[in-house]
């Protein structure tokens, strides 16, 4: 009898153990979920910090151009459920935790090794950020003339942008300093004249200098189009999906959609009622993916 308590036991913590192994698999193996209707599963991860990108609204809601673009997008593929979630958006996706990232992406060739891009749903147009007082920056050329100093972090749209153009113009290179400065500290370090101007997205000043203190002590200075040109070059957006067989064809989905809000005008809509212009990417982007 005592024998066979034993081995009753035994197996007991036998299927225990094989129980907890099997819930692992599954906690690991969650976005293949579906739900009761038989739509599978799709995780999305926002970090939710970037008006009027990703945010929270004052109902504690999340929405931004980038998430109505999103579930738009999902509002067209009814084979998914789209789940929002707020979190570390980029290492969210490399462990498998949610499908893809959405936070005014842009491309770099070292994400491109990481992640799936989507086609482009924006974007983005700059302005040269300065002290009140200061001449305003006509172009890159009189940024380089002028010997005007400023910081990126390596491996960024921007800092890509501004090394293509030193590239091409050696003989008068614009002053690149390489930092991982946070937004708020970059932006006061032209306030105290360690740096002299920033490049960034326009729609983001309104949000961010009164958040950081900042209200009079900056501007943001107009863009001339031939400049902007070259930077949109460097500022499409995308959603970043997990490389492998499940995210590439989800977003293969995602890129069949996007090129139809593209021809329907819908991302147009959204760019317009964020922005107030049409900040679209251009159609050729519609064409062949990233990677």
């Amino acid at each position: 009898m005592k024998k066979n308590s034993k081995l009753i036991t035994g197996t007991i913590l036998a299927v225990v153990a094989l129980g907890l192994s099997l819930s692992g698999c599954l906690k690991n193996d969650g976005n293949a979920e579906a739900n009761a209707e038989g739509k599978t599963i799709v995780k999305a991860v926002t970090n939710a910090g970037l008006a009027p990108y990703t945010f929270v609204d004052e109902n504690d809601e999340l929405t931004g151009i980038d998430i109505e673009i999103t579930r738009e997008i999902f509002n067209r593929l009814p084979q998914y459920e789209l789940q929002f979630s707020q979190g570390d958006a980029l290492q969210g996706v490399i462990s498998g935790q949610y499908d893809f990232a959405v936070n005014n992406y842009g491309y770099t060739e070292q994400r491109g090794e990481t992640y799936y891009y989507s086609y482009p749903y924006k974007t983005s147009y700059y302005v040269f950020i300065q002290r009140p007082d200061d001449e305003p920056i006509k172009n890159l050329q009189d940024f380089a003339d002028r010997k005007l100093k400023i910081e990126f972090t390596a491996g960024t749209n921007m800092a890509n942008a501004i090394e293509d153009w030193n590239a091409e113009h050696k003989d008068t290179p614009i002053n690149l300093t390489y930092s991982s400065t946070n937004f708020q500290l970059k932006f006061e370090n032209i306030v105290n004249g360690k740096f002299d101007v920033a490049i960034d997205d326009g729609p983001i000043l309104s949000t961010l200098l009164p958040k950081f203190g900042l209200e009079g002590k900056l501007v943001g200075n107009e863009i001339d189009p031939e400049t902007q040109d070259i930077l949109f070059k460097f500022n499409n957006t995308y959603l970043l999906f997990t490389k492998d067989a499940r995210g590439k064809e989800i977003r293969d989905n995602v890129n069949k959609v996007l090129k139809e809000l593209k021809e329907d005008g819908t991302l147009a809509k959204y760019a317009i009622k964020y922005f107030g212009n049409d900040t679209s990417p251009k159609a050729e982007y519609f064409e062949t993916p990233l990677n």
